[in-house]
C-alpha cells in the first residue's frame, strides 16, 4: 500500500513538474510573410492574367447578350406571339448561361489561386520549420490571425529575420512590424 502511494506521489510530482516546463515559442506574421515571398508576386500577376481573359469573355458574352436583347426588343412588336416567347427563353437561357459561366469562373480562380499558393505556403512552413529547429523552438504563433491576446516578448522570439534572410527577402522589418502591431488591453502591446 506505501509502495502504491508513494509511486502515486512521484507519478504526482512529476506530471506537475512537466507541465510546469515552458515551452519555447516563435511567432511571426505567415500571410504577411506569404506576401513579401518573390513568388508570391508571380503568382498574384499570373492569377490576374487569368483573370483578365475571363473578363475579356464574361464582357464577350454581356455584349452578345445586350446586342440579342435590343433586336428583339425592336422587332417583338412584328413578330408573332410564338416567336416572341421563343426569343424571350432564348434570352433567358442566355442570360442563365452567362450567370452560370461567371460563377464557374469564380471558382475555377479560387481554385488556381489555391493551387498556385500551395506550394509557396509550403516553401514557407518548410523554412519555419527549419528556423524553428535551429533556435530549439516547441511552436510558433502565427501573429496575423489576431488570435492571440498577448505575447511576453521575454520568452517568445521574433522568426520573422530569420525567415525572411532564409527566402531571401530585403525589407524594412521595423516598418513592418509597426504597420502589424497591436496593442492588447489590458497587457503589453503584442510584439511580431
Amino acid at each position: 500500500m506505501k509502495t502504491r502511494l508513494l509511486s502515486l506521489i512521484v507519478l504526482v510530482n512529476l506530471c506537475l513538474g512537466l507541465s510546469a516546463q515552458e515551452g519555447k515559442f516563435g511567432y511571426l506574421d505567415f500571410n504577411s510573410t506569404l506576401k513579401l515571398m518573390p513568388e508570391y508576386m508571380e503568382a498574384e500577376i499570373n492569377l490576374q492574367k487569368i483573370q483578365s481573359d475571363y473578363r475579356t469573355e464574361i464582357e464577350r458574352s454581356k455584349r452578345e447578350f445586350e446586342r440579342q436583347y435590343i433586336e428583339f426588343m425592336l422587332e417583338q412588336d412584328h413578330l408573332s406571339s410564338s416567336i416572341v416567347a421563343k426569343r424571350q427563353k432564348e434570352l433567358q437561357l442566355l442570360m442563365d448561361n452567362n450567370t452560370k459561366f461567371r460563377d464557374k469562373v469564380q471558382e475555377e480562380l479560387e481554385t488556381q489561386r489555391v493551387n498556385m499558393l500551395a506550394p509557396l505556403k509550403q516553401k514557407l512552413l518548410s523554412v519555419i520549420s527549419k528556423v524553428c529547429t535551429d533556435k530549439g523552438l516547441d511552436y510558433v504563433i502565427d501573429t496575423g490571425t489576431r488570435t492571440y491576446l498577448f505575447i511576453n516578448p521575454e520568452k517568445g522570439v521574433d522568426i520573422s529575420n530569420q525567415v525572411y534572410s532564409i527566402l531571401g527577402i530585403e525589407t524594412n522589418v521595423e516598418s513592418v512590424q509597426t504597420e502589424n502591431s497591436s496593442s492588447v488591453p489590458g497587457g503589453k502591446p503584442a510584439q511580431k
